[in-house]
C-alpha cells in the first residue's frame, strides 16, 4: 500500500512540474515565433524591393526557407482562394503558434496594404510592421525571462504542495 502511494505521489509530482514546464514553455515559444516572422519579414522586403516576384512565389518562398514548409501564416495564405487581405486575416487567425492577439493585430495590419499599393507603400509598410514586431519582441523576452522560471518552480511546489495534502 505504501509503495503504491509512493508511486501516486511521484506520479502527481511529475505531472505538476511537466505542466509548469509546459507553460514556462510557451513563453519561449512565441520569443521564437516573433523571431520567425522577423526573419520573414527582412525576406519579404528584400523579395518585393529586388525581385518583383508576385506575393504568391514570395510566400512560398518564405515558407520554404523560413519556416521549412511547416505550417505558417504565409502558406495558409496562399492556400486560400481569396482576396490577399481576406486570406491573410484568415490565416492569422486559424494559425495556431504562441503568438497573443496583440502580436497578431500587428500582423494583420500588415495584410491591409499587401497587393494594394506600389512597391514603396509595401516596403514602407513591412518597415513599420519590422519595428512594432521589434517591440514585441522586446516585451516576449522580458516576459519570457519573468515568467519561465516562475511557471517552472510554481509547477514543482504545486506538485509537493499536493502530495504534502494527500501524505
Amino acid at each position: 500500500m505504501i509503495f503504491l502511494k509512493g508511486i501516486t505521489l511521484i506520479g502527481i509530482l511529475g505531472i505538476c512540474s511537466y505542466i509548469g514546464i509546459l507553460k514556462a514553455k510557451t513563453y519561449e515559444n512565441r520569443v521564437i515565433e516573433l523571431n520567425k516572422f522577423q526573419n520573414a519579414l527582412v525576406m519579404f522586403k528584400s523579395k518585393i524591393e529586388f525581385t518583383y516576384e508576385p506575393l504568391k512565389n514570395i510566400f512560398e518562398d518564405i515558407s520554404n526557407v523560413i519556416y521549412s514548409n511547416n505550417s505558417n501564416i504565409f502558406l495558409m495564405t496562399i492556400q486560400k482562394n481569396k482576396n490577399i487581405y481576406e486570406a491573410w486575416s484568415e490565416a492569422i487567425n486559424e494559425d495556431t503558434n504562441n503568438l497573443i492577439q496583440e502580436d497578431k493585430e500587428i500582423i494583420r495590419m500588415m495584410g491591409k496594404l499587401l497587393g494594394k499599393t506600389d512597391i514603396k507603400g509595401q516596403v514602407n509598410e513591412i518597415v513599420l510592421t519590422q519595428g512594432l514586431i521589434e517591440k514585441q519582441l522586446e516585451k516576449a523576452e522580458i516576459e519570457k525571462n519573468k515568467n519561465m522560471k516562475l511557471y517552472k518552480t510554481m509547477g514543482v511546489v504545486l506538485g509537493i504542495g499536493i502530495c504534502i495534502i494527500l501524505i
